[in-house]
């Protein structure tokens, strides 16, 4: 009895040994989140909503002058790509980004309806707020595309 004993002890030691040695704490590396095609991809269509967000910069003088044809033809000429552009981007993104950014793109939209709607009110003071807010809501959106 007292040799089975001392050899299950004998096996157990082996068993503990090999099963520690064979587990890996540490975590191992991840590939790459996109590919050089995706990053590519990722690149044009950003800099092309970087673009229209550079646009954006013709509203306040507009709205300084009360020039509001020009800023409603504005929102829905130049900037009525903006939309579609933007949710492409935040659709070629991974999965757990995608949500937040578009989410943030959706806030961009509402503020530009607003400044719509501000407009057609002749209310510049709605119209610049929005305008400031749009601005935050791009910026929030650009913190999710990779570097």
């Amino acid at each position: 009895m007292a040799r089975f004993r001392s050899i299950l002890a004998f096996v157990l030691v082996i068993v503990t040994t090999l099963l520690v040695s064979c587990g890996n704490a540490t975590p191992t590396a991840k590939g790459p989140l996109y590919t050089d095609a995706q990053l590519e991809q990722i690149q044009r269509y950003s800099e092309e909503v970087q673009t229209l967000r550079d646009r954006m910069l013709e509203i306040p003088p507009l709205v300084q002058q009360q020039q509001w044809n020009d800023v409603e033809s504005f929102i829905h000429g130049p900037l009525g790509e903006l939309r579609v552009r933007m949710s492409r981007l935040a659709r070629s993104l991974t999965p757990k980004v995608q949500k937040d950014a578009l989410a943030a793109a959706k806030e961009v939209f509402e503020h530009l309806n607003a400044i719509d709607e501000a407009a057609q009110e002749r209310d510049s003071v709605k119209a610049l707020r929005n305008y400031n807010q749009a601005l935050q809501d791009f910026e929030s959106f650009f913190q999710f595309l990779p570097s």
